[in-house]
């Protein structure tokens, strides 16, 4: 692990996990009081600097005005770092489904421990593989982008 200048790091534009504004918020209230954690759990990133996980902890990070943040530097073909992006928050967070439908293989996000109920934010609905492949049809044809709004730090689909 390193620290390396936060301006050297990019987003992954294809990153599938969403993160609200208040939970953009814990996160640096937990960064902030727990400097330790983070460097527990640093930002993950290939050789050209594009975050592969961690992609909330950096923005969390930009939020606070923090110049330099751990990271690891990883060179590893992109079918694994695209593992690593899904096995960072398998367990958390909210995923944007219009990304997995788009950019991702179904039984790939399975063997990474993704069940279909999980790719909702409401964690009792069930969507079936006929669903998600139905979206991932209709959402090839739509031209979509994200950006991050520079006052709440929160993405917009556009």
């Amino acid at each position: 692990m390193i620290y390396l200048d936060i301006n050297k790091l990019q987003p992954h534009k294809d990153n599938p996990r969403k993160i609200s504004f208040g939970q953009i918020e814990k996160l640096c209230e937990s960064i902030k009081n727990n400097p330790e954690y983070f460097e527990a759990r640093p930002i993950i990133c290939n050789t050209d600097y594009i975050i592969y996980a961690g992609n909330s902890r950096y923005k969390a990070a930009k939020k606070l005005g923090l110049e330099k943040v751990p990271v690891h530097v990883m060179d590893l073909p992109e079918e694994k770092m695209r593992e690593i992006m899904i096995r960072d928050n398998v367990n958390n967070g909210t995923w944007n489904e219009a990304v997995l439908a788009d950019d991702w293989n179904i039984d790939s996000l399975v063997n990474f421990g993704l069940e279909f109920g999980s790719f909702s934010s409401n964690k009792n609905e069930e969507t079936s593989e006929s669903e998600i492949t139905e979206s991932k049809t209709k959402k090839k044809n739509k031209t979509r982008k994200i950006i991050t709004c520079p006052y709440c730090n929160k993405d917009i689909e556009i």
